[in-house]
């Protein structure tokens, strides 16, 4: 036994997991968890639609084939339900809410089961029976409640419970939409507003695991089906990037109608349940006209993308949509915007190739002006470009249209961002504002120290190295007050000697001059005794001198990454 536990103090000096380590691996079973969440969700809404209608391939093919009346009534009365559920879900005490953005950038990082569940149950209503919303919210929100989950379990601090719900959120846009690389962007670059390792990386790893785990699951084919074309070059390719002007001055026209019928909504005086039972009657009215209206989208962008269709045609079903999206997001619905911003990027442009062939006919493919379109508008509402980019490619599987799909989302944004500086995330700017402040070493505590006390056995100590895993023991006295700290390699050479187990552990091994913080120490005191300390901790005491237990570098550099990204 004694040669056992000789080897793995051994194999734990060099073998030893660090801190960052650690992170990736919570990182990639919160994707694994994200994944199945979202799937879980998206499996729900396919079952209710085929309990409710006697099929579920797609929700304009199921409005199509409903008769008039109840292709009217279908989107209010699904209002109604989730009008009430929402209602529920906001009755409940603020402590147990609180969106995945505002977790991320705001608070502790928690976010409630019930309230979370509430609002996914509310979004469901609200998507089967045809409201022109996404289903990709509710999903994210399922998915950085596993996040949120597993940190409050573990008892992190605030920046490392933070991370994790950014793990889960990016781990749900990766199986939404197929897009894992996009998915960790899209959470970095709009929420986090950093693309520093130590976020980017557990969020890559947490989109990959997602991944995978959907790609074992379910079918894994590109969301988008892009015909086969050729794409553009030379001036052909300046002319398919110019999108990206149209993109840059339709969007904040698009946001303002969102906003619009926000306040149209807000002066009404009715319950929330008949909100949004209302703004269901507008989908059911414009749906009589034309049943693409039902659903975020998704298949008719499909559907242009395979097919010739009319310029006039297009515009119709463009103008219908965006009132319908209007009526749906204005009477407070619970979902995504994101695919049914894809989808005016798309038909816009759908419009554009029409407009180039009459032009310059051959010059310019419609599939390619399509998906430039949606990256585009997507660049031109987030104010984020460099996700859209990663985000339609990943979703089309096609490399041909990368190149001037970059200029098209910077043009995009840049113009957009000119003229309507808030994007369809504007309150996250916000949020990090006013997030409180981390300012001592007491704000970044954790409590599972490892130690041992003066006088146990070398045996004792060494099953202490053993069990936590970590290159410094911290000492105790008897009166719980902290004596210093042992270094796994000062350890390792009287193992090697084969000193006796039972004999106390030599005096010699503790380090008294141990570096250590109280709990009241600001954090700029904590950063500049990192500076000169090379581990990974460092103790936290009381005023007694008693160990309150230990900060982390990564929790440190993670909380400054916040303040600077507020800054």
């Amino acid at each position: 036994m004694r040669s056992f536990v000789d080897f793995r103090l051994l194999a734990l000096r060099r073998l030893r997991a660090t801190e960052w380590e650690g992170t990736l691996l919570w990182a990639a079973l919160i994707g694994v968890l994200g994944a199945l969440a979202t799937i879980g969700f998206r499996e729900g809404l396919l079952a209710t639609e085929r309990l409710l209608y006697g099929r579920s391939d797609g929700l304009v093919q199921i409005a199509r084939g409903l008769p008039e009346w109840l292709r009217l009534l279908a989107p209010a009365l699904g209002g109604l339900v989730a009008g009430a559920v929402l209602l529920a879900a906001r009755r409940m005490p603020l402590a147990q809410g609180g969106d995945y953005m505002e977790a991320i950038a705001l608070g502790e990082g928690r976010l409630g089961l019930r309230w979370s569940c509430l609002r996914a149950l509310s979004s469901a209503a609200t998507v089967v029976s045809g409201g022109a919303i996404g289903r990709e919210g509710p999903m994210v929100q399922l998915a950085a409640l596993a996040g949120s989950l597993i940190g409050s379990w573990r008892a992190v601090p605030v920046p490392r419970r933070r991370l994790m719900v950014a793990c889960g959120a990016a781990a749900g846009v990766a199986t939404a939409y197929n897009a894992p690389i996009a998915g960790a962007l899209f959470v970095a670059e709009i929420v986090l507003r950093s693309l520093a390792m130590e976020s980017l990386g557990p969020l890559l790893v947490a989109a990959f695991a997602a991944n995978v785990t959907a790609g074992l699951l379910v079918d894994a084919a590109p969301v988008y089906r892009m015909p086969a074309f050729v794409a553009p070059h030379g001036a052909p390719m300046v002319l398919l990037a110019s999108v990206g002007l149209l993109a840059g001055f339709g969007a904040p026209l698009f946001l303002g109608l969102l906003d619009g019928a926000n306040a149209l909504f807000k002066r009404i005086p009715l319950a929330l349940p008949l909100k949004l039972g209302l703004g269901g009657l507008g989908v059911g009215a414009l749906s009589l006209a034309a049943p693409q209206v039902w659903g975020n989208g998704y298949s008719v962008v499909n559907a242009v993308l395979q097919g010739d269709w009319l310029w006039t045609a297009l515009l119709a079903v463009l103008a219908l949509k965006l009132l319908a999206v209007a009526s749906t997001t204005g009477s407070g619905a619970v979902g995504g915007i994101f695919t049914p911003t894809l989808f005016v990027g798309a038909i816009s442009g759908a419009l554009f190739a029409i407009a180039a062939e009459r032009l310059w006919p051959g010059a310019v493919p419609a599939p390619a002006a399509i998906a430039v379109g949606m990256g585009a508008f997507l660049a031109a509402c987030t104010h984020a470009p460099l996700m859209s980019v990663l985000m339609i490619f990943e979703m089309t599987e096609n490399y041909g249209v990368v190149v001037p799909l970059m200029l098209a989302c910077v043009l995009g944004y840049s113009i957009s961002r000119r003229l309507r500086p808030r994007s369809i995330y504007a309150g996250v700017p916000e949020l990090n504002a006013h997030a409180p402040a981390l300012t001592m070493a007491a704000d970044l505590l954790r409590t599972d120290s490892a130690t041992v006390r003066v006088g146990d056995s070398l045996a004792a100590l060494e099953a202490a190295f053993v069990r936590w895993r970590r290159p410094h023991i911290y000492v105790l006295d008897a009166e719980d007050r902290f004596a210093g700290a042992i270094a796994l390699h000062d350890l390792a050479p009287l193992v090697k000697q084969g000193t006796a187990a039972d004999a106390p552990w030599p005096a010699a091994l503790l380090r008294s001059n141990f570096p250590r913080v109280e709990l009241g120490t600001p954090v700029w005191k904590v950063l500049e005794v990192f500076a000169t300390h090379p581990g990974e901790r460092l103790p936290v005491l009381d005023a007694a001198g008693r160990l309150a237990g230990y900060v982390t570098k990564t929790d440190l550099v993670l909380m400054l990454r916040e303040r600077l990204a507020v800054g």
